[in-house]
């Protein structure tokens, strides 16, 4: 319990408060719309924060492969490499940068013939491949035959190529022939080119959801440790930094002046200084 001494400076010390706010009301109001604000800004940065934390360490990742979100990248891509090799020993590599080429390919092709038409024919069979023929072995399976081919696969199709005149690579198709189609990266063999604008946006894009769904993991996991967090901390502070209004600004002039009554009650012996803004004083005896 407050004695008189104590009651009596709280009461001074909360009128010249008071006095203070409605003289300077512009001032405080200036200042609390900023402290509102940073208190705004902070409590949306904790809300945030797991998800600031998760898109740093993904751009950080990101950008160390060369390839940073929201940036044209200089992209490396290695040439795609499709080798032919039959069963007649004929080997043949294609190179390419701008062409994708498919998986492998096991085909038996018949040799070139003249048919009634006068058109250069063969006819091609493919197969569907599983786990009996192991095409990496390329001398094990060109030296099977086409019966053996038969029984160990499915066929899927069986088309007949006809030809007006042969090109110099269908002089492969010179006798009936076992064909294996690879298609491999060439480590060596590589082009730099600028990233498109489909593929920044389309990685940019990724980048966001990898980033929004990191974030709501930690987000979670936080829950699990974390009891009190900052933003409700700053949620505290925010009414004692609301605006004065002109009904409140009323309300204080009101309640001013009851604590100058209070004071007046409590200090009858004392005598009023007008110099110092009405506040009353102990005189001292001599």
């Amino acid at each position: 319990m407050m004695d008189r001494k104590q009651l009596v400076d709280k009461l001074t010390n909360d009128i010249k408060q008071l006095e203070n706010k409605i003289e300077h009301r512009r001032l405080y109001n200036i200042r609390n719309t900023v402290v509102r604000a940073l208190l705004k800004s902070g409590i949306a940065i904790d809300y945030a924060l797991p998800f600031i934390l998760a898109a740093i360490i993904i751009a950080h990742s990101q950008a160390a492969k060369g390839n940073a979100p929201f940036k044209t990248d200089d992209i490396t891509e290695k040439a795609g490499i499709e080798t032919i090799d039959t069963s007649n020993g004929t080997h043949i590599e294609h190179l390419s940068y701008d062409f994708s080429y498919d998986n492998e390919i096991l085909e038996h092709s018949t040799g070139w013939i003249v048919n009634d038409r006068g058109l250069y024919q063969r006819t091609v069979t493919s197969y569907r491949l599983n786990d009996t023929i192991d095409l990496s072995d390329i001398e094990t399976v060109l030296s099977m035959s086409k019966e053996e081919i038969d029984s160990a696969l499915v066929v899927t199709n069986i088309k007949t190529i006809q030809k007006n005149t042969l090109s110099s690579e269908d002089y492969i198709y010179d006798e009936d022939a076992l064909i294996i189609v690879n298609h491999t990266s060439s480590e060596e063999q590589t082009v730099t080119r600028p990233e498109t604008s489909g593929e920044n946006e389309l990685h940019s894009i990724w980048f966001i959801i990898l980033s929004l769904s990191w974030g709501n993991f930690i987000r979670l996991t936080e829950k699990l440790f974390v009891k009190t967090y900052m933003r409700d901390k700053l949620k505290e502070y925010k009414p004692l930094f609301r605006k004065i209004n002109k009904e409140e600004l009323e309300e204080m002039k009101k309640v001013l002046e009851l604590r100058k009554q209070n004071l007046a009650m409590i200090t009858p012996s004392e005598n009023v200084d007008n110099e110092n803004n009405g506040y009353a004083y102990r005189l001292r005896r001599a």
